[in-house]
């Protein structure tokens, strides 16, 4: 069907229904019945789009997954077409990614990211899925490393996807880091990542 018939505004409603149910809790307490009264559709209309209640909780998982990488590109975009006041572009990254007013949405994005991850892992149905957003995700985040590579902002000592997997690396370990109360310095992967690009900056040492 072409976008914006009928099915795919009923589909687009179910995947957000399910989406919202997702964010706040987990897939266990998703409840079909629940998602046909929100959405005033019925099961057979769920059926028919998504074949089973996990085709419509896989379907909702990435595009979760995409509303979080989609995210994280625009916000590098944003960092790489902003001010850099130390002259450092991961100067910039390092407070976009710190700043008290973006903290929630960046722990919960990371914590969401890395759930979706797992039940990727444990799900092969939601494998194929999953691996196409992640490597549309990581290709982007290459393009980007080598906007910056050209515009001089960053050195070029490593390959575009090799800053993509490290950025990557660096959502996984901070979504385990946001579990542990005392660990309060968001900054140890950025100075890891400077040193590994070559690129050694102040904010890296706050």
């Amino acid at each position: 069907m072409a976008e914006g018939t009928p099915d795919r505004s009923a589909r687009d409603a179910l995947i957000g229904a399910t989406v919202r149910r997702l964010w706040a809790a987990d897939e266990g307490e998703v409840r079909i019945l629940d998602i046909c009264q929100e959405t005033g559709l019925s099961t057979s209309v769920i059926y028919g789009h998504f074949r089973s209640r996990q085709g419509l909780i896989d379907a909702a998982l990435l595009s979760i997954l995409t509303e979080i990488t989609d995210g994280i590109v625009q916000g590098i975009e944003g960092v790489l077409d902003g001010p850099h006041p130390t002259g450092h572009l991961l100067d910039s990254l390092h407070a976009y990614l710190v700043d008290p007013a973006r903290k929630e949405a960046h722990t919960r994005n990371r914590q969401a990211y890395l759930r979706v991850s797992a039940t990727a892992l444990a799900r092969p149905s939601l494998r194929p899925g999953f691996l196409e957003v992640y490597s549309r995700y990581l290709g982007r985040c290459a393009e980007l490393y080598g906007e910056a590579v050209a515009r001089g902002l960053l050195p070029d000592t490593l390959s575009g996807r090799q800053w993509a997997l490290l950025l990557e690396s660096q959502m996984v370990a901070r979504a385990l880091h946001d579990l542990d109360a005392d660990w309060d310095d968001q900054s140890d992967w950025l100075l890891a990542l400077a040193r590994l690009a070559g690129s050694s900056t102040d904010g890296a040492r706050a």
